[in-house]
């Protein structure tokens, strides 16, 4: 076999590119990402803001999934893992903010008086009614998250619960998004057995009450780029993209760079948004049409911060969060400044969310007139009036993909185009949008890409 001399290329500098590429170079392969951006990161940027380091985007991941904690302990950065410190929220209502039902799983009530307490006899009975089911009711092909609650247990559930929560994690419509791509905990526990609320309690019962539900960093999520960015060092191009991918007669692909160099390699990571693999892939016509098919939304984030002592609610919550059926137009408010006590002292820290698949003129609007909307609503929600002392508007365009109905199947149909000739794919427009399932995509891909090379050599 001949030696492998060109490295795997890796295009996007954002998490799931990095931890392509980091796995690639951890088990011995070269590898070379390149960034079109000036720095890497993508969707994880933490900058300076009202004194402190606040991200622009997430600001945590998911504990109980283990790939972002196994990635963090490789890096040596366990012992800078920070946990909220408040961990209640509540959710708006026709009676204002109340407290999620507890206990609950994705916005799911699973006792009887919690649900009743929120919303009523109608939605407690519907609870019950499911704990009493002794026929199965098999998940559907083409099962939305909305679908599945709403016929297990009926749609005052979904629509102030479950939808608002989840809907704000994903930017869309539960009614919109396929169960199978959407949602594995839901998926798992409605093909458990008949009883959809009897399989989560059965989950939240394995599980550790008091055990951190995320983690982070006191200098953001950017400290686990930074530390990806430096073992990759001498690896790494910014500044220049890829602008073209081309398959060779013996194998091999040709990738052309906005530089304009022209380098070969035995395998690529496409750890791009899905628009940009679409471009990428035009000797694949048909995995580019299912690429530029995913859809896509917009998210705005805004971050204000006010004086200390500004923002008067209940030390233990860390924010709330919004149905789609109201009149407010925000999807999340986070008390920052309490779900994580570095960033208290001299300031109080909200950070808002406009924007989901049935909304995407919020997040378009003008700068000062998004400010009066989030505002008002603010002062709806929480009764504040001040003015904030200072504003940052993080804008991410068509920065969400939706997981539609069909969407696992497209994926197959991609990497069934794909994948023999050597290109993979990673990154949230595909299985998952949180940072640790981008980290296991792209560690994924990365095996994958390393399997490829050691079959072709």
């Amino acid at each position: 076999m001949s030696p492998v001399t060109e490295p795997v290329v890796v295009v996007g500098g954002g998490i799931a590119g990095l931890a392509a590429a980091w796995q690639l170079k951890r088990d011995g392969m070269s590898v070379h990402l390149y960034e079109r951006a000036d720095q890497v990161g993508g969707k994880v940027r933490s900058n300076e803001f009202a004194g402190q380091v606040i991200d622009e985007a997430a600001d945590a991941f998911l504990a109980r999934v283990p790939h972002g904690i196994e990635l963090a302990a490789e890096l040596g950065l366990a012992d800078q893992l920070i946990s909220p410190s408040a961990r209640k929220a509540q959710v708006w209502t026709d009676n204002g903010l109340m407290a999620l039902p507890e206990p609950h799983v994705l916005g799911i009530p699973l006792e009887r008086a919690s649900a009743e307490a929120l919303l009523g006899v109608e939605a407690a009975d519907a609870l019950e009614a499911d704990l009493a089911r002794t026929e199965p009711d098999p998940v559907r092909d083409d099962d939305t998250i909305g679908s599945l609650v709403r016929r297990r247990l009926g749609d005052r559930i979904h629509e102030a619960l479950v939808d608002p929560l989840i809907g704000a994690i994903n930017a869309g419509d539960t009614d919109d998004l396929a169960l199978s791509a959407s949602s594995p905990q839901i998926l798992a526990a409605a093909n458990a057995g008949p009883s959809l609320i009897g399989a989560l309690r059965r989950m939240k019962a394995g599980s550790d009450p008091e055990a951190p539900v995320f983690h982070s960093f006191v200098g953001g999520m950017r400290v686990l780029v930074d530390a990806l960015a430096a073992s990759l060092e001498g690896s790494i191009t910014t500044g220049v993209g890829v602008e073209e991918l081309d398959r060779l007669p013996d194998g091999a692909l040709r990738v052309s760079l906005s530089n304009g160099e022209v380098v070969s390699a035995p395998a690529v990571v496409l750890a791009c948004p899905a628009p940009a693999a679409a471009e990428l892939t035009s000797d694949w016509p048909d995995a580019s049409a299912d690429l530029e098919a995913i859809p896509l939304v917009s998210v705005t984030l805004m971050a204000l911060a006010y004086p200390a002592g500004t923002v008067l609610v209940p030390s233990e919550l860390s924010g709330f969060v919004v149905p789609r059926n109201t009149d407010l137009k925000i999807t999340a408010c986070s008390y920052a400044m309490q779900k994580w006590p570095h960033l208290g002292g001299d300031i109080d820290l909200l950070r808002v969310s406009v924007g989901h698949g049935r909304d995407q003129q919020t997040p378009a609007l003008p700068d000062d007139e998004l400010l009066a909307v989030i505002l008002a609503d603010l002062e709806t929600a929480i009764g504040i009036t001040a003015e904030p002392s200072d504003v940052r508007i993080s804008r991410w365009e068509q920065a969400f993909p939706q997981y539609v109905v069909g969407h696992n199947e497209r994926l197959g149909h991609i990497e069934g185009q794909l994948n023999p000739d050597g290109v993979f794919i990673a990154g949230m427009g595909y299985r998952g949008i949180g940072i640790p399932a981008c980290i296991d995509q792209g560690r994924s891909a990365g095996v994958d890409a390393i399997l490829h090379v050691l079959e072709h050599r």
